[in-house]
């Protein structure tokens, strides 16, 4: 009798150091979900650069309502705003605004203008079937030197006729 409650302590002491040495192997295991799941990126920066994203589309859309032959041209990355000593030319979605009477220069309103320097823009527009295209409006940045990019993307009509025909599937164009 006094064996067997000897037996059930070491077996009980047994699996104390199991579950130890279990819990101690999951670890890693568990550190390696935590830091293989996608940043949280709510920053300041990708809330600006969907703004921005956001206006560049707007802009081809309503170039399209304008024009109903427009269609936005492949850009490489070009800035938003001109900055001191860069030679590149800024986006053409970007050159034009009512409230600045042209792009946003430092001098017009400087807050934003440091706020939007360090965003390109970059538009790629692809053929589709069904008399349609695909705009992909691409606004990238630099975060802990990584390339960091937001994009809209939108699917266009390449002619009226095309908007009554593909318009069925309940997509507002």
């Amino acid at each position: 009798m006094f064996k067997s409650i000897k037996r059930k302590a070491f077996s009980l002491l047994e699996t104390l150091l199991v579950l130890a040495i279990l819990s101690v192997s999951i670890y890693p295991l568990a550190h390696i979900i935590y830091i293989s799941m996608p940043l949280n990126l709510h920053t300041d920066d990708e809330y600006m650069a969907t703004l921005l994203a956001h206006h560049v589309m707007e802009t081809i859309v309503a170039r399209r309502a304008k024009d109903p032959s427009y269609i936005p041209s492949v850009s490489e990355a070009s800035p938003v705003v001109s900055l001191p000593g860069n030679s590149e030319k800024i986006s053409e979605y970007f050159t034009d605004f009512k409230e600045f009477g042209g792009p946003v220069t430092e001098q017009k309103d400087p807050q934003l203008y440091w706020a939007i320097s360090k965003f390109k823009c970059k538009v790629d527009t692809y053929f589709l079937d069904k008399g349609m295209f695909k705009v992909f409006v691409y606004i990238i940045y630099q975060k802990d030197g990584r390339e960091m990019k937001v994009f809209f993307e939108r699917l266009l009509p390449l002619n009226e006729s095309s908007s009554d025909v593909n318009n069925e599937d309940g997509v507002d164009f």
